[in-house]
């Protein structure tokens, strides 16, 4: 089911005014929003043509985040693929709230329902830190729809049970000190005048009852093991920050230990946690490359898990 943008709403009071307006913005400029049914609820979609011969890209944002977020972005890919996409999960950004007793599954429930309707040929999938941990299992439930897997800082990493404990602490952010901190960890340089309204949205964010609800039901159960990662036959680019203080360097190592043999690992020098804020054009390049270099495939390629009878929607620019 797709919805014109002036039938969008959205119950999610996470959002800011200039969040709604920059919405407003990748609309105008092409970058049309769109939802689509699903069983979890309505998710809301970013969706624009692009102007080159690429693979599509389809972009999946990190907790507290949401596709807005990761404009600049696609307005960077937009001219070099055939497509630009990126869902808000739920309980983020203009998508469906989080139901109570929802599964853990959730996130890729609605991902893959999502994409089902959306996705007519195979894409590139990057995920930044949450998105990357359903960028991988998206890949593990619907491997014929990934041309390649692009991983930023990406989650999902097991650790042991009181060090995970303490890992999602970290994002129960009770006092404005806390989100200070915060702040100063998930940059590789904050902006100095940026610093003060960030943490006082973050802390409001934080304490949203969606993402307290959402990190109550990241248990070790739904991290990735060894296995699931050497199985990704597709080509895998994976991108780490040197600046990387969010994240565990554990987290680095379990992948850098885990992909496949044919994986590319690089670490980035002034890259924080959300790198592709701070070194937009230098990531764009490295994700453009990797593209290039993707298998040939047959850009005719139909979705074969879509609906029947279903029509792709394309937005044009």
């Amino acid at each position: 089911m797709w919805t014109f943008p002036g039938a969008l709403k959205s119950p999610n009071r996470m959002l800011t005014l200039p969040e709604r307006l920059a919405r407003r913005v990748l609309n105008v400029s092409g970058l049309k929003s769109r939802r689509v049914a699903t069983r979890v609820g309505d998710i809301h979609v970013l969706d624009g043509a692009g102007g080159g011969g690429l693979p599509p890209i389809v972009v999946l944002h990190g907790l507290a985040a949401h596709a807005v977020c990761y404009g600049g972005l696609l307005k960077r890919f937009q001219p070099h693929v055939r497509r630009v996409i990126a869902p808000d999960m739920p309980g983020h950004g203009f998508s469906a709230l989080l139901r109570p007793g929802d599964p853990p599954t959730v996130l890729l429930d609605a991902l893959v329902e999502t994409l089902d309707q959306v996705l007519d040929q195979p894409a590139l999938i990057l995920g930044n830190s949450m998105g990357g941990l359903v960028a991988i299992r998206y890949a593990l439930a619907r491997p014929h729809m990934v041309r390649g897997l692009a991983l930023v800082s990406p989650g999902g990493a097991p650790l042991p049970p009181a060090q995970h404990a303490a890992f999602l602490d970290r994002f129960r952010i009770d006092t404005y000190d806390q989100a200070l901190e915060f702040v100063d960890d998930v940059f590789a340089k904050v902006p100095p005048l940026m610093r003060h309204p960030i943490a006082h949205n973050l802390r409001r964010r934080f304490n949203h009852p969606q993402l307290r609800q959402l990190l109550g039901e990241i248990s070790p159960s739904v991290l990735l093991t060894p296995a699931e990662l050497a199985s990704l036959h597709m080509p895998v680019l994976f991108v780490w920050g040197r600046e990387e203080r969010i994240l565990p360097r554990a987290h680095y190592r379990f992948f850098a230990q885990n992909l496949p043999a044919h994986a590319e690992i690089e670490e980035f020098t002034d890259f924080g946690h959300i790198g592709f804020m701070e070194q937009p054009a230098a990531l764009t390049r490295r994700v453009l490359d990797f593209a290039r270099r993707l298998p040939a495939q047959d850009v005719s390629q139909r979705c074969s898990t879509c609906a029947p009878g279903h029509d792709t929607f394309r937005a044009s620019a």
